[in-house]
């Protein structure tokens, strides 16, 4: 593995380390400013401070996570996350969704992250 891919790996892992213990600015620490966030059919914006509000009001959309990386698959500065999920909604329903996120990143940062999912499940959960 060469040395920009450690350099990926340990940043993207650093970032689910803090999504699993429920630190959004922990996560927003492993971006950089003007870092470009894609959740498809939900958000697409650029910009640390718009990145802080919307992982700030997703942080307690999800109850009793079991979040599990299937594979973390890293090239260069690029890296995917192939993961699923189960919970339970805050109105007790369950939960249960799977995807892959996909990273640049350049000089430690985070500078772009598309999350994929099965967006209908999203919205027959969150509207």
């Amino acid at each position: 593995m060469s040395r920009v891919e450690v350099e990926t790996r340990r940043v993207v892992e650093e970032l689910y380390r803090a999504y699993l213990a429920g630190d959004p600015e922990g996560m927003l620490a492993t971006m950089s400013d003007d870092v470009h966030v894609r959740f498809l059919g939900r958000v697409d914006f650029t910009g640390i401070e718009e990145a802080r509000r919307f992982f700030h009001a997703n942080t307690s959309r999800l109850l009793d996570l079991d979040f599990r990386i299937a594979k973390l698959i890293v090239d260069g500065h690029h890296a995917a996350g192939v993961w699923s999920e189960t919970a339970t909604t805050p109105d007790g329903r369950p939960y249960a969704n799977h995807g892959v996120d996909v990273f640049e990143v350049r000089d430690g940062k985070v500078v772009s992250v598309h999350e994929n999912n099965d967006i209908t499940v999203v919205r027959r959960h969150f509207g």
